[in-house]
Protein backbone atom coordinates (compact mmCIF):
# COMPACT_ATOMS: atom_id res chain seq x y z
CA UNK A 1 0.00 0.00 0.00
CA UNK A 2 2.96 2.32 0.66
CA UNK A 3 3.96 1.83 -2.97
CA UNK A 4 0.42 2.73 -4.02
CA UNK A 5 0.49 5.92 -1.97
CA UNK A 6 3.84 6.86 -3.49
CA UNK A 7 2.41 6.43 -6.97
CA UNK A 8 -0.47 8.72 -6.03
CA UNK A 9 1.84 11.25 -4.44
CA UNK A 10 4.13 11.20 -7.47
CA UNK A 11 1.15 11.86 -9.73
CA UNK A 12 0.31 14.84 -7.55
CA UNK A 13 3.83 16.25 -7.60
CA UNK A 14 4.24 16.26 -11.38
CA UNK A 15 1.75 19.10 -12.06
CA UNK A 16 3.57 21.18 -9.44
CA UNK A 17 7.10 20.94 -10.86
CA UNK A 18 6.73 24.29 -12.59
CA UNK A 19 5.72 25.86 -9.27
CA UNK A 20 8.83 24.69 -7.42
CA UNK A 21 10.80 27.69 -8.70
CA UNK A 22 8.25 29.96 -7.02
CA UNK A 23 8.85 28.35 -3.64
CA UNK A 24 6.28 25.59 -3.72
CA UNK A 25 7.60 22.74 -1.59
CA UNK A 26 6.43 19.14 -1.56
CA UNK A 27 7.72 15.96 0.02
CA UNK A 28 8.24 14.41 3.42
CA UNK A 29 6.89 16.46 6.31
CA UNK A 30 4.76 16.18 9.41
CA UNK A 31 1.47 16.58 7.57
CA UNK A 32 2.20 13.70 5.21
CA UNK A 33 3.27 11.52 8.13
CA UNK A 34 0.06 12.37 9.99
CA UNK A 35 -2.30 11.66 7.08
CA UNK A 36 -0.65 8.68 5.38
CA UNK A 37 -1.82 6.06 7.94
CA UNK A 38 -5.45 6.94 7.28
CA UNK A 39 -5.01 6.44 3.54
CA UNK A 40 -2.72 3.41 3.90
CA UNK A 41 -5.20 1.79 6.28
CA UNK A 42 -8.13 2.25 3.92
CA UNK A 43 -10.01 4.61 6.22
CA UNK A 44 -9.89 7.55 3.82
CA UNK A 45 -9.75 7.27 0.03
CA UNK A 46 -7.71 10.41 -0.55
CA UNK A 47 -6.85 13.81 0.84
CA UNK A 48 -5.04 17.01 -0.15
CA UNK A 49 -3.37 19.45 2.24
CA UNK A 50 -1.87 22.80 1.25
CA UNK A 51 -0.07 25.02 3.74
CA UNK A 52 1.16 28.55 3.03
CA UNK A 53 3.58 30.69 4.98
CA UNK A 54 3.19 34.49 5.06
CA UNK A 55 5.40 34.83 1.97
CA UNK A 56 3.23 32.45 -0.06
CA UNK A 57 5.61 29.48 -0.03
CA UNK A 58 3.50 26.33 -0.26
CA UNK A 59 3.74 22.83 1.17
CA UNK A 60 1.47 20.57 -0.88
CA UNK A 61 0.59 16.98 0.04
CA UNK A 62 -1.70 14.79 -2.07
CA UNK A 63 -2.38 11.25 -0.87
CA UNK A 64 -4.58 8.48 -2.21
CA UNK A 65 -7.32 8.56 -4.78
CA UNK A 66 -9.82 11.04 -6.17
CA UNK A 67 -11.45 8.04 -7.88
CA UNK A 68 -10.53 4.79 -6.15
CA UNK A 69 -12.24 2.50 -8.68
CA UNK A 70 -10.38 3.97 -11.65
CA UNK A 71 -7.15 4.69 -9.77
CA UNK A 72 -7.23 8.42 -10.48
CA UNK A 73 -4.86 10.06 -8.03
CA UNK A 74 -5.61 13.05 -5.85
CA UNK A 75 -3.90 16.20 -7.13
CA UNK A 76 -3.93 19.84 -6.24
CA UNK A 77 -6.26 20.52 -9.19
CA UNK A 78 -8.82 17.84 -8.31
CA UNK A 79 -12.25 19.51 -8.23
CA UNK A 80 -14.32 19.35 -5.03
CA UNK A 81 -17.74 20.56 -3.94
CA UNK A 82 -16.85 22.95 -1.12
CA UNK A 83 -20.40 23.52 0.20
CA UNK A 84 -20.42 26.03 3.10
CA UNK A 85 -16.95 27.33 2.37
CA UNK A 86 -18.96 29.27 -0.24
CA UNK A 87 -20.32 31.46 2.56
CA UNK A 88 -16.96 33.13 3.08
CA UNK A 89 -16.82 33.96 -0.64
CA UNK A 90 -20.24 35.56 -0.34
CA UNK A 91 -18.95 37.52 2.63
CA UNK A 92 -16.00 38.69 0.55
CA UNK A 93 -18.37 39.73 -2.25
CA UNK A 94 -20.40 41.78 0.24
CA UNK A 95 -17.18 43.40 1.51
CA UNK A 96 -16.35 44.41 -2.08
CA UNK A 97 -19.78 46.09 -2.29
CA UNK A 98 -19.18 47.84 1.03
CA UNK A 99 -15.83 49.09 -0.29
CA UNK A 100 -17.66 50.77 -3.17
CA UNK A 101 -20.36 52.26 -0.96
CA UNK A 102 -23.08 50.12 -2.53
CA UNK A 103 -24.18 48.31 0.62
CA UNK A 104 -23.86 48.25 4.41
CA UNK A 105 -24.38 45.45 6.91
CA UNK A 106 -26.73 47.85 8.72
CA UNK A 107 -29.02 48.18 5.68
CA UNK A 108 -32.52 46.83 5.98
CA UNK A 109 -32.99 43.95 3.57
CA UNK A 110 -36.21 45.60 2.38
CA UNK A 111 -34.09 48.40 0.87
CA UNK A 112 -33.17 45.89 -1.84
CA UNK A 113 -35.89 43.26 -1.55
CA UNK A 114 -39.23 44.96 -0.72
CA UNK A 115 -40.91 41.71 0.30
CA UNK A 116 -38.82 41.71 3.49
CA UNK A 117 -40.70 44.78 4.67
CA UNK A 118 -43.70 42.58 5.41
CA UNK A 119 -41.97 39.74 7.28
CA UNK A 120 -43.91 38.49 10.31
CA UNK A 121 -42.68 36.92 13.55
CA UNK A 122 -44.34 34.08 15.42
CA UNK A 123 -43.45 35.77 18.71
CA UNK A 124 -45.39 38.98 18.34
CA UNK A 125 -44.91 42.18 16.36
CA UNK A 126 -41.50 42.56 14.73
CA UNK A 127 -39.26 44.71 16.94
CA UNK A 128 -37.22 45.78 13.94
CA UNK A 129 -36.67 44.79 10.32
CA UNK A 130 -34.11 42.19 9.25
CA UNK A 131 -30.75 43.66 8.21
CA UNK A 132 -28.04 42.37 5.87
CA UNK A 133 -25.97 41.60 8.97
CA UNK A 134 -28.76 39.42 10.36
CA UNK A 135 -28.82 37.36 7.16
CA UNK A 136 -25.05 37.04 6.82
CA UNK A 137 -24.55 36.08 10.48
CA UNK A 138 -27.42 33.58 10.93
CA UNK A 139 -29.29 35.78 13.43
CA UNK A 140 -32.35 36.68 11.33
CA UNK A 141 -34.70 34.65 13.55
CA UNK A 142 -35.60 32.35 10.64
CA UNK A 143 -35.61 28.55 10.73
CA UNK A 144 -35.74 25.95 7.97
CA UNK A 145 -35.14 27.03 4.39
CA UNK A 146 -34.91 25.83 0.81
CA UNK A 147 -32.77 22.70 0.13
CA UNK A 148 -29.32 23.71 -1.08
CA UNK A 149 -28.37 20.62 -3.08
CA UNK A 150 -31.12 21.05 -5.66
CA UNK A 151 -29.99 24.58 -6.64
CA UNK A 152 -32.94 24.63 -9.04
CA UNK A 153 -34.36 28.11 -8.34
CA UNK A 154 -32.73 31.58 -8.53
CA UNK A 155 -31.46 33.37 -5.44
CA UNK A 156 -34.35 35.84 -5.62
CA UNK A 157 -36.85 32.98 -5.42
CA UNK A 158 -35.09 31.60 -2.35
CA UNK A 159 -35.36 35.06 -0.80
CA UNK A 160 -39.08 35.31 -1.61
CA UNK A 161 -39.73 31.95 0.05
CA UNK A 162 -37.88 33.08 3.13
CA UNK A 163 -39.70 36.42 3.32
CA UNK A 164 -43.05 34.63 3.03
CA UNK A 165 -42.35 32.45 6.09
CA UNK A 166 -42.89 33.83 9.58
CA UNK A 167 -39.76 34.15 11.71
CA UNK A 168 -39.54 31.87 14.73
CA UNK A 169 -37.59 34.45 16.75
CA UNK A 170 -36.99 38.19 16.71
CA UNK A 171 -34.11 39.38 14.50
CA UNK A 172 -30.75 39.59 16.25
CA UNK A 173 -31.76 37.61 19.33
CA UNK A 174 -30.79 34.01 18.47
CA UNK A 175 -28.19 32.24 16.34
CA UNK A 176 -29.44 29.51 14.00
CA UNK A 177 -27.11 28.30 11.27
CA UNK A 178 -28.66 28.01 7.84
CA UNK A 179 -28.36 28.59 4.13
CA UNK A 180 -31.42 30.41 2.83
CA UNK A 181 -30.51 33.59 4.72
CA UNK A 182 -27.08 33.73 3.02
CA UNK A 183 -28.77 33.18 -0.34
CA UNK A 184 -31.19 35.98 0.50
CA UNK A 185 -28.31 38.32 1.29
CA UNK A 186 -26.80 37.45 -2.10
CA UNK A 187 -30.12 38.29 -3.75
CA UNK A 188 -30.01 41.69 -2.04
CA UNK A 189 -26.41 42.10 -3.21
CA UNK A 190 -27.51 41.55 -6.80
CA UNK A 191 -29.85 44.53 -6.50
CA UNK A 192 -27.22 46.67 -4.76
CA UNK A 193 -24.55 46.12 -7.42
CA UNK A 194 -26.83 45.78 -10.44
CA UNK A 195 -25.53 42.46 -11.74
CA UNK A 196 -25.95 38.72 -11.06
CA UNK A 197 -24.23 37.49 -7.92
CA UNK A 198 -22.00 35.01 -9.75
CA UNK A 199 -20.73 37.71 -12.13
CA UNK A 200 -19.99 40.14 -9.30
CA UNK A 201 -18.19 37.39 -7.37
CA UNK A 202 -16.13 36.46 -10.43
CA UNK A 203 -15.25 40.06 -11.27
CA UNK A 204 -14.41 41.23 -7.75
CA UNK A 205 -12.97 38.12 -6.06
CA UNK A 206 -12.30 35.09 -8.25
CA UNK A 207 -10.69 36.70 -11.31
CA UNK A 208 -8.40 39.08 -9.36
CA UNK A 209 -7.19 36.09 -7.32
CA UNK A 210 -6.60 33.95 -10.42
CA UNK A 211 -9.06 31.31 -9.21
CA UNK A 212 -9.69 29.71 -12.60
CA UNK A 213 -11.32 26.54 -11.27
CA UNK A 214 -13.73 28.03 -8.73
CA UNK A 215 -17.25 28.07 -10.14
CA UNK A 216 -20.92 27.28 -9.63
CA UNK A 217 -21.00 25.65 -13.06
CA UNK A 218 -18.17 23.15 -13.72
CA UNK A 219 -17.35 22.75 -17.40
CA UNK A 220 -16.50 19.53 -19.22
CA UNK A 221 -12.79 19.72 -18.42
CA UNK A 222 -13.41 20.45 -14.76
CA UNK A 223 -15.88 17.58 -14.44
CA UNK A 224 -13.16 15.20 -15.62
CA UNK A 225 -11.26 16.24 -12.48
CA UNK A 226 -14.26 15.97 -10.14
CA UNK A 227 -13.60 13.93 -7.01
CA UNK A 228 -15.76 10.97 -5.99
CA UNK A 229 -17.23 10.98 -2.51
CA UNK A 230 -16.91 7.90 -0.33
CA UNK A 231 -17.91 6.56 3.02
CA UNK A 232 -16.35 3.80 5.07
CA UNK A 233 -16.70 2.55 8.61
CA UNK A 234 -13.76 0.19 8.71
CA UNK A 235 -14.89 -1.76 5.64
CA UNK A 236 -14.50 -1.31 1.87
CA UNK A 237 -15.15 2.10 0.38
CA UNK A 238 -18.70 2.72 -0.74
CA UNK A 239 -20.09 5.69 -2.68
CA UNK A 240 -21.36 8.42 -0.36
CA UNK A 241 -25.14 8.25 -0.24
CA UNK A 242 -26.21 11.19 1.92
CA UNK A 243 -28.10 14.13 0.48
CA UNK A 244 -24.97 16.23 -0.01
CA UNK A 245 -23.55 13.65 -2.41
CA UNK A 246 -26.22 14.78 -4.86
CA UNK A 247 -24.18 17.94 -5.47
CA UNK A 248 -21.58 15.76 -7.23
CA UNK A 249 -24.03 14.23 -9.72
CA UNK A 250 -23.86 15.50 -13.29
CA UNK A 251 -25.62 16.12 -15.60
CA UNK A 252 -28.54 17.61 -13.66
CA UNK A 253 -32.16 17.09 -14.60
CA UNK A 254 -33.05 20.72 -13.94
CA UNK A 255 -31.30 24.01 -14.60
CA UNK A 256 -28.71 24.83 -11.95
CA UNK A 257 -28.55 28.24 -10.29
CA UNK A 258 -25.90 29.71 -7.98
CA UNK A 259 -26.19 28.88 -4.30
CA UNK A 260 -24.41 31.63 -2.38
CA UNK A 261 -24.49 29.56 0.80
CA UNK A 262 -23.08 26.28 -0.46
CA UNK A 263 -22.85 25.94 -4.23
CA UNK A 264 -19.23 26.48 -5.25
CA UNK A 265 -16.79 23.95 -6.65
CA UNK A 266 -13.07 24.57 -6.26
CA UNK A 267 -9.63 23.00 -6.13
CA UNK A 268 -6.93 23.05 -3.43
CA UNK A 269 -4.73 25.02 -5.84
CA UNK A 270 -7.41 27.72 -6.12
CA UNK A 271 -8.54 27.72 -2.52
CA UNK A 272 -5.13 28.40 -1.02
CA UNK A 273 -5.09 31.64 -3.02
CA UNK A 274 -8.33 32.74 -1.37
CA UNK A 275 -7.07 31.69 2.05
CA UNK A 276 -3.83 33.62 1.50
CA UNK A 277 -5.87 36.73 0.64
CA UNK A 278 -7.76 36.37 3.91
CA UNK A 279 -4.52 35.87 5.83
CA UNK A 280 -3.26 39.03 4.13
CA UNK A 281 -6.21 41.07 5.40
CA UNK A 282 -7.59 41.57 1.90
CA UNK A 283 -4.23 41.81 0.10
CA UNK A 284 -2.91 39.20 -2.35
CA UNK A 285 0.42 39.40 -4.15
CA UNK A 286 0.42 43.18 -4.11
CA UNK A 287 -3.23 43.57 -5.12
CA UNK A 288 -6.01 44.90 -2.91
CA UNK A 289 -9.04 42.62 -3.14
CA UNK A 290 -10.78 44.04 -0.06
CA UNK A 291 -9.59 47.30 1.49
CA UNK A 292 -7.76 46.99 4.81
CA UNK A 293 -10.28 49.36 6.37
CA UNK A 294 -13.22 47.14 5.40
CA UNK A 295 -11.42 43.89 6.11
CA UNK A 296 -10.14 44.78 9.57
CA UNK A 297 -13.06 46.98 10.53
CA UNK A 298 -15.90 44.70 9.37
CA UNK A 299 -14.92 41.32 7.87
CA UNK A 300 -12.46 40.27 10.58
CA UNK A 301 -14.74 41.38 13.41
CA UNK A 302 -17.34 39.26 15.25
CA UNK A 303 -20.61 40.55 13.84
CA UNK A 304 -23.01 38.45 15.89
CA UNK A 305 -24.56 40.41 18.80
CA UNK A 306 -22.51 40.56 22.04
CA UNK A 307 -24.92 38.27 23.93
CA UNK A 308 -24.66 35.53 21.26
CA UNK A 309 -21.68 33.27 21.95
CA UNK A 310 -21.11 32.11 18.37
CA UNK A 311 -18.24 34.16 16.92
CA UNK A 312 -19.43 34.63 13.35
CA UNK A 313 -18.85 37.45 10.93
CA UNK A 314 -20.31 37.97 7.45
CA UNK A 315 -20.03 34.41 6.19
CA UNK A 316 -17.16 33.10 8.29
CA UNK A 317 -16.22 31.73 11.69
CA UNK A 318 -13.68 33.54 13.86
CA UNK A 319 -11.78 31.64 16.55
CA UNK A 320 -8.92 33.54 18.14
CA UNK A 321 -6.58 34.49 15.31
CA UNK A 322 -8.15 32.04 12.84
CA UNK A 323 -10.68 32.95 10.19
CA UNK A 324 -12.37 30.39 7.92
CA UNK A 325 -15.05 27.83 7.22
CA UNK A 326 -15.64 24.12 6.71
CA UNK A 327 -17.78 22.50 4.05
CA UNK A 328 -20.47 19.85 4.55
CA UNK A 329 -18.41 17.05 2.99
CA UNK A 330 -15.57 18.15 5.21
CA UNK A 331 -13.38 20.44 3.12
CA UNK A 332 -11.72 23.09 5.27
CA UNK A 333 -10.08 26.49 4.89
CA UNK A 334 -8.23 28.55 7.52
CA UNK A 335 -6.36 31.83 7.57
CA UNK A 336 -4.40 33.14 10.54
CA UNK A 337 -4.96 36.87 10.78
CA UNK A 338 -2.07 37.35 13.21
CA UNK A 339 0.73 35.34 11.61
CA UNK A 340 -0.31 35.42 7.92
CA UNK A 341 -0.30 31.62 7.60
CA UNK A 342 -3.00 29.83 5.60
CA UNK A 343 -4.07 26.21 5.17
CA UNK A 344 -6.64 24.16 3.30
CA UNK A 345 -7.73 20.54 3.75
CA UNK A 346 -9.62 18.77 0.98
CA UNK A 347 -11.47 15.52 1.33
CA UNK A 348 -14.89 14.38 0.12
CA UNK A 349 -16.70 12.15 2.57
CA UNK A 350 -20.26 12.03 3.84
CA UNK A 351 -21.01 13.41 7.26
CA UNK A 352 -21.65 10.01 8.84
CA UNK A 353 -18.55 8.38 7.39
CA UNK A 354 -17.20 7.29 10.76
CA UNK A 355 -14.62 8.53 13.26
CA UNK A 356 -11.56 8.30 11.03
CA UNK A 357 -12.23 11.62 9.38
CA UNK A 358 -12.38 13.51 12.67
CA UNK A 359 -9.18 11.87 13.86
CA UNK A 360 -7.48 12.75 10.58
CA UNK A 361 -8.64 16.36 10.83
CA UNK A 362 -7.36 16.61 14.39
CA UNK A 363 -3.98 15.14 13.42
CA UNK A 364 -3.77 17.41 10.37
CA UNK A 365 -4.36 20.55 12.42
CA UNK A 366 -1.79 19.42 15.00
CA UNK A 367 0.84 18.68 12.34
CA UNK A 368 0.10 21.95 10.53
CA UNK A 369 0.40 23.87 13.80
CA UNK A 370 3.83 22.35 14.40
CA UNK A 371 4.98 23.27 10.91
CA UNK A 372 3.51 26.79 11.01
CA UNK A 373 4.23 27.45 14.70
CA UNK A 374 0.59 28.33 15.32
CA UNK A 375 -2.12 27.15 17.68
CA UNK A 376 -5.55 26.01 16.54
CA UNK A 377 -8.46 26.09 19.01
CA UNK A 378 -9.29 22.54 20.07
CA UNK A 379 -12.92 22.84 19.00
CA UNK A 380 -11.81 23.65 15.46
CA UNK A 381 -9.72 20.51 15.40
CA UNK A 382 -12.53 18.11 16.23
CA UNK A 383 -15.97 19.70 15.88
CA UNK A 384 -17.64 19.89 12.45
CA UNK A 385 -19.10 23.35 11.89
CA UNK A 386 -20.24 23.79 8.31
Amino acid sequence: MRKTIWVAAKACILPLVAALCAGCATGANGVRAALAPYVDGGEIAGVVSVLSDPEGNLTVDCLGWADAENRRAMTDDTLFAVFSMTKTFTGAAVMAAIDEGRMSLDDKVSKYLPEFGGVKCAKGPLKREITIRDLMCHVSGARGGYPIVARDIPLREVARKMAASALKEQPGETFFYGNSWIDSAAAALEVAVGEPFEKWLDRKILRPLGMVDTTFFPDEDQLKRLVKAYTTKGGPFAPAADKCAGQLIFPRKNKVYPCAAAGLFSTPRDMIRFSRMLAGHGEFEGRTIISRKTFDGIFAVKQTPPDIKQAYTAGSWIDGDWFGHEGAMRTDQRANLKTGHARVFFIQTENKAGKAFFSAKRDWHAAADRMQNTATPEEWRIAPRD
